[in-house]
């Protein structure tokens, strides 16, 4: 894997760990949620896009 897919990984992400965020806010992934569900569903994007961040400084480092 080159380094130009690994930057586009982080920058997928980070979109993950906003997408995250937003459900949180909102309640709402493309259908209203209840709150409590809308918590674990941003808390699950939001740690997938710190690993997707993490993974790809960890590869950019390595090289």
């Amino acid at each position: 894997m080159n380094l130009n897919y690994k930057s586009l990984s982080g920058f997928i992400g980070a979109g993950y760990f906003i997408i995250g965020i937003l459900v949180i806010l909102y309640n709402k992934f493309i259908i209203e949620m209840d709150p409590k569900w809308a918590r674990i569903l941003g808390a699950l994007f939001i740690l997938y896009g710190l690993f997707r961040v993490y993974r790809a400084i960890k590869f950019m480092k390595q090289k």
